[in-house]
């Protein structure tokens, strides 16, 4: 599902930034769209955790093929050893059957995000083992399509910023937040083109 919002951003952040303007043109296929099932996207930002975005797809097939079809019952069917397999880390294989356990316990846990702000639905997110702020924020991008998400720890957003922007590998959280200003309030959909300006691999967490 392509977010409602994509066009209105495109206008606005080709407007709004020359730079962006040229990324955009040069990258005019694709959009952000929702992963549809909450509990599929946030294995797969699990398993995206600090790896590229080849990887992580590589790796998702693999445990794709292992559930078969996945969802927090099927997943309890395995040990942690066979999610281990399809090439991930022992941590993150516990991540996965933890969250498994918690959509099991908590049926209506989506419902509820689904009404809360982006801030909130972090805060609930992160009460989760192995979903961190960057965790929490992919989820808010790729699964409930926020508009307006800036997700300041992600290396890929910082990369794409430093080549862009600043002639820098590194810029600080106070660089980012001030180049963004001009983005406000479509931050997903800049944070989306600058990880395809390094990336030709359209990013899917």
């Amino acid at each position: 599902m392509k977010a409602t919002w994509w066009n209105d951003a495109i206008k606005h952040l080709s407007k709004n930034d020359k730079t962006l303007k040229k990324i955009i043109n040069k990258h005019n296929k694709g959009y952000l769209q929702s992963r549809g099932n909450p509990f599929i996207a946030l294995c797969r930002t699990i398993i995206g955790q600090q790896i590229s975005v080849k990887a992580a797809s590589s790796i998702f097939n693999k445990f794709q093929s292992k559930v078969k079809t996945v969802s927090h019952k099927n997943i309890l069917k395995l040990n942690i050893e066979e999610i281990k397999s399809c090439g991930l880390s022992y941590k993150k294989s516990e991540y996965i059957m933890y969250l498994a356990q918690y959509f099991t316990t908590h049926p209506n846990a989506i419902k509820s995000w689904k009404k809360m702000d982006d801030e909130l639905v972090i805060q609930e997110l992160c009460k989760l083992n192995g979903i961190g702020p960057w965790s929490a924020e992919m989820f808010l991008m790729f699964c409930l399509l926020r508009p307006n998400i800036l997700p300041l720890g992600d290396l890929g957003l910082r990369r794409a910023v430093g080549i862009h922007y600043l002639n820098k590998k590194d810029p600080s959280y106070e660089e980012i937040k001030k180049i963004a200003i001009k983005w406000n309030p479509y931050c997903s959909a800049a944070t989306w083109y600058l990880w395809r300006s390094i990336d030709p691999i359209p990013v899917d967490y």
